[in-house]
Parts: C-alpha cells; structure tokens; sequence
C-alpha cells in the first residue's frame, strides 16, 4: 500500500485528526460535521503534506531526541512491537523509565505517527502503518542501520574466532577423506567417537585447534544439507550422483548453495549479512549494536507473525534475548573478530565481501590459474584455490595425506590401480598428472606410473555415442570432428566414437554444412552429463531461491484496526502516574510474554480481554476519564440479571476493605450497579 493509499482507507476520525495536527483547521469535527468534509481531497491534501520529505523533516526537527529514538526502535522492528516488550528494551537500551518510553510514545500518537490496536497501556502492541514507515526511514537511514566503531584505541584481531578455511576446499578435503577412510557411523546418524577423533586430527592444521569440533561438525551438517553424504551400510559415504552435480556448478551457484544451507539454518542470516556489508567504508561494527539490532529485528518477526499475519506463533525459549548467529558466519570464514578497549567487534571478512557481492567467488575457490605442484618423491602439493574439479580428481589417483592451506597427497600403486578400477585409463592418468601440474611429469614418476599399470586395461567397456556415416562420407565427418576439436575414437572405416554430450554441437554442425545427419540416436540413451542436467542440487536451489536482504514484506496492518493513541496516558491519566511511581523496567520474562500469551485474534482492535485487577481498575479510569461506555462480561448478579456481556458508562471507582469495584450505569438494565473487579471476566472500550 502507498501513501495515498493508506490516506483514503483510514476512518473519517482519524483522517481529521491529521489535518487537525497538521493543517491546524481548529478542533476535530463532530459526527454531524464529518458528513461534510470531503474525505478523497483531504486523503490526497495529507499525502502530498507527508509525502514531502521537507516537511516531514521540519516535523522530526521539531521533537526531543528521545522521540526519535523510540521511532528509529520502532522502525528497526519493521514497524511492529508488542507494548511491554517495546517499553522494557527502550528502557535497558537507553535508560529512563518505562512510565517515561509510554508518555514518549503517546505523544508520537499524537502526532499520528505510531498507533496501537487497543486503548490500554501500554497497547498490546504499538504500530508504525508501512507508508508512513517508509518516509520515516528515508530521515532515519544511517541510525537505523548499523554504523562504523570510532575506537580510537585500535582493534585488534581476535585469533579464537577468525577462520580462514575456504569452503568449498575444506568441504571437498573431507569428502576425498571419507572416500578414503572407512567413517563408522551409528543408526542414528551419529560418527563413532575414534573416526571422530581422527577427523579432528587430521584437519586440525587446516582448521585451526581452536574449536576444532565446531568446524568439523558445521561442516558434516553442510554436506548433509546439500546431499553430498549419505550412511550407506553402517558407514558414511559420498553420494556420486549428487558430487557430480555439486562439481559441475560454476561458483554463483555454489555459493547460492551455501547460502540456502544458512539461511535454512537461521531466516535472519541474509538480512544480517546485507546489514554487516552496508557499513560504510568496510568497518569494524560494535557487538552491542550489532546484537540491539539483531534482537529488534528478531522480536519484529515474531510480533509481524504473531499479529500481523496473525498465526498463533510462539517463539523458542529465550527468545526476548536472542543473540545473533555469528559462530554460523565465522565459521564460513565470512565474519572477521576484534577486540578493543571497547569490547568487541566484527566486520565481513575479504571472503565475506566477495560472498556478499557475489562476483568473483570463483576467485576463492576455482582459480583456473593455480595448479597443484608434482614431486620427484610422489608427493603432490594441493594449495587453496586449485579447482574443486582439480582438487577431487587428484583425491581419486593419490591418497590425500596431510590436509592444510596446501594439503599433501601422494601418489601410490594402490591409489593409482583403484583410479584404473574406477575407469581411468593409463593415458589419462598420465595426462591428468603432466597437464595438473605447475612443473610437468617428472620422469620417475612418469616410469614409475607406468610400472604401476602394467597390463591394466588392454581390453575395455566403451560407453559412448557411435556415429556412422554412409560410404564415401567418412572424410567429411573426420574433418568437422577435428575442426570443432571434438574428441573422438577411430572404431572403423565408418563409425567414431564421441563423448554423448557433444551430440548437439556435432549436429549443428552438420547441418551448418549442408550435411542431412539423421535427427534421432537409434540404439542409446540421451546424455546424463552433470552440467547439462538438473539434479536433485538444482530444484534444491530453484525452490529456496536464496537471497540477501529482506526475509519478509513489510509489516502491513489494517488501517480501519488502528487505534490513536492521542490521550497522553491511557491509565488513568498523568496523576495516576504520578501516584504508583516509576518503573525500572527490570520485569522478568513473564512480563515480557504478556505481548504473546493471547490469542491472535486479541491483535485486533477492540477485543474483549480478561487482564489482571490492576490493569483493570486501569482500563476503568482511563473510560471514565475520556467519557467512554465499558462493555464489561460479568456473571449474574441476581433473579434479574441474567450476566453476560453488557454496556456500562462507568462513574466512580472505589478500593475499600481490601477490594475494588466501581459503580456504574448498566445500560440493558438501565439501572445503577456496583461491579466487583475481580469477578469481571473480560472488559474492553466500546465505541
């Protein structure tokens, strides 16, 4: 909805009510005089009047700077907040009291900005409607967002909780150890303790020592998540089919991946990272900002669900304090800590950044450029940043050994025969090895290799794509074979054997040249070349859709349910405040899930509540004092009374010996009653 919008849906009342505040026409018009007023130009009059970001700006100019920081609260929890927790968080984040935070937003009711959606106090939530949100945060932009520490003490790096490991590297490293090492595992998934300690050890160097058992967990449950593992048997083995997949992604879509593999973790992961890497000039963020902002956020969502969308949504425990997810990020290498006198602080690492900007990902782990390094002794040195596609087939013809920022692997008889056994032929090893390496085959290994196969593979199962073509036009179909470089095998006069996926190009060019190849394969399957094909990876990717930024639209609600919060306090007014005293607003949790102990339907405005005597006697006076009819559940009072609900004008309250009650004028009786307060069963404002 936009502005316009919003300004003619709002009742008549509240519409006047802006034009009283802003247009200064004298006091609000009686029912008789709203017939009068012609509603469609005054909506357009108030959206031109907050529309204009001057005038909006003279307007925030003209308040107390504790008025703008209940706003910016507000806003940072997209603009919906149950009331007792709205008053508790202003009150520990910025000092004051909460008597003091309800005034301050009263009268920002007043100036129509935040409304709530019933007339107690605190309301059980407060409302910034998302029009006038919008506007608002265009003036509150660099406070609502996450700002640069001005430590002037220097930060220094924290050397606990700073990770370095590539992902993808690390994630195939342990995949070709899992290939390798025979991974015990239990029927509940779980791996034994021995096969878990060796893992520890053996990527302690690439790790680091310090929460080895973090990492190596983050990532067994991200090769989990992705599919990439499986329990086959009692042990934990690599899916093929899935790994294929997975190699023949370009980087984008790796990292896509991994970011669905977070986001399904923790929603607000994407938001947190958009807002990390919108810190001007890359720098360091203050964890206590960084946590008030994450847990306005956090509790913005859960009211935006609770009463917006009005699902009956009820939080984990500890949720009025949530911490942000940072150990998820760190261990990603995409957060980087520090620590100053301050305390501490983060800041996106330079892999962060990439990942966040999403261009040049294939620069941390696919660099075409690096090779890895071949030994005179059979060892082969695999630094970070070698093609994962490089770095697994290496993991198929040598053991991998020593796993660091340029793992070790070497080649033995064993390894290179089970390369043989997995279909690798004695020539591609060889080539594999020469092309792989920064400094070629060196000649020991090349005999020594060869040594190794002997007479391994002298017969073969061929599985390919068989062309043939009609006598006299082999010539013709060998020239275009080699002029668009297609790898092929001689297998007669006539016939050559390709690989399946080069089907389409070899058709296309065919008929490029006027040649008339027959459209359909006779007797083969259609390929199943990873990189052509869509994979249980791909829908994974094309249902999440994973995206930085904002998790949900913005918190939408009825403009005919908002309540004006226009009387300065809706609990009896300033004296009644004055006589209870001051809160500190150090309440217990308890306190704080009054926002979320009702049902959804006790969001909208209006609705009969059953609150404790206090609050009711609260309730009672604020009606008295604004003149406003109760409509009060109350059980029978005798042979002629029937109970219910009924509509009372209330007149006085009184507290004498030990209990509460207040007289008033029973409308269906049309008779003076005296109730008590602590057999009413629900009460609210009529209308």
């Amino acid at each position: 909805m936009d502005l316009a919008g919003f300004f003619r849906s709002l009742p008549a009342e509240i519409l006047v009510q802006y034009r009283d505040r802003y247009e200064a026409e004298g006091e609000t018009a009686g029912k008789d005089a709203l017939a009068s007023v012609d509603l469609v130009a005054l909506a357009d009059r108030m959206t031109g009047l907050l529309g204009d970001r001057h005038f909006v700006r003279g307007v925030l100019k003209s308040m107390d700077r504790s008025h703008h920081v209940a706003l910016v609260a507000l806003l940072q929890c997209r603009g919906v907040a149950g009331g007792t927790w709205l008053l508790q968080e202003l009150t520990q984040a910025h000092g004051m009291s909460e008597d003091v935070w309800a005034e301050v937003l009263h009268r920002l009711g007043a100036d129509l900005l935040v409304f709530g959606n019933s007339r107690q106090s605190p309301p059980l939530f407060y409302i910034i409607p998302a029009p006038i949100a919008r506007e608002l945060s265009h003036h509150f932009r660099k406070r609502i967002g996450l700002t640069a520490s001005k430590e002037e003490g220097g930060i220094r790096l924290s050397k606990d909780t700073n990770y370095r490991h590539p992902v993808g590297f690390s994630l195939v490293s342990l995949l070709t150890y899992i290939r390798q090492n025979r991974i015990r595992v239990t029927r509940k998934n779980e791996i034994f303790k021995k096969s878990y300690e060796d893992m520890l050890t053996f990527f302690g160097a690439l790790w680091g020592e310090s929460g080895e058992e973090k990492v190596l967990q983050w990532h067994l449950d991200m090769l989990s998540e992705l599919g990439l593992t499986q329990q086959r048997g009692g042990f934990l083995e690599a899916d093929d089919l899935a790994l294929r997949e997975f190699l023949s992604m370009g980087p984008r879509q790796r990292r896509d991946l991994y970011l669905m593999s977070f986001l399904s973790r923790e929603p607000l992961l994407g938001w947190m990272l958009d807002a990390v890497s919108d810190v001007p000039d890359d720098g360091w963020v203050p964890l206590t900002r960084l946590r008030t902002l994450y847990r306005r956020r956090y509790m913005g969502n859960v009211f935006h669900r609770r009463y917006v969308r009005k699902t009956y949504y009820l939080p984990p425990s500890g949720f009025y304090d949530p911490n942000p997810p940072l150990e998820i990020l760190q261990l990603a290498g995409l957060l980087e800590s520090g620590l100053a006198t301050g305390g501490s602080h983060v800041r996106l690492s330079e892999a962060g950044k990439v990942f966040v900007a999403g261009e040049g990902f294939e620069r941390l782990e696919s660099n075409e450029s690096i090779k890895f390094l071949l030994q005179p002794t059979f060892d082969v040195l695999a630094p970070v940043g070698l093609p994962l596609q490089l770095l697994w087939k290496l993991g198929e013809v040598a053991e991998l050994r020593k796993a660091d920022r340029a793992s070790t692997y070497t080649l033995t008889r064993e390894s290179v025969r089970g390369a043989l056994d997995e279909g690798w032929r004695a020539a591609d090893v060889e080539a594999f090895l020469a092309e792989g390496s920064a400094v070629g085959l060196p000649q020991n290994v090349e005999s020594t290799v060869r040594d190794w196969v002997g007479q391994h593979g002298e017969f073969e199962f061929h599985d390919a794509l068989v062309v043939t073509a009609k006598e006299g036009r082999e010539k013709a179909l060998l020239k275009l074979l080699k002029a668009k470089k297609i790898s092929f095998e001689a297998l007669g006069a006539r016939a050559f054997a390709i690989p399946r996926e080069e089907r389409e190009q070899l058709l296309d060019a065919l008929r490029g040249k006027g040649l008339e190849p027959a459209p359909k394969v006779r007797t083969h399957d259609l390929s199943d070349d990873p990189s052509r094909s869509e994979g249980a990876l791909h829908v994974l990717l094309a249902e999440s859709n994973p995206v930085l930024g904002e998790e949900e639209e913005d918190a939408v609600f009825p403009a005919r349910s908002l309540v004006s919060l226009a009387a300065p306090a809706a609990e009896g007014g300033t004296e009644v405040m004055r006589a209870r005293g001051s809160r500190s607003g150090r309440t217990g949790a308890n306190r704080i899930g009054a926002d979320l102990s009702v049902k959804p339907a006790a969001a909208g405005a209006g609705d009969l509540l059953r609150l404790s005597p206090g609050k009711t006697m609260s309730v009672i006076k604020a009606a008295i004092r604004l003149g406003l009819d109760l409509e009060v559940l109350y059980p029978s009072t005798g042979k002629d009374d029937p109970g219910g609900l009924a509509r009372v004008t209330p007149k006085k309250v009184r507290e004498e010996g030990g209990g509460s009650w207040f007289e008033g004028l029973n409308q269906r009786m049309e008779a003076d009653m005296r109730f008590h307060i602590k057999r009413i069963q629900g009460i609210r404002l009529a209308n």
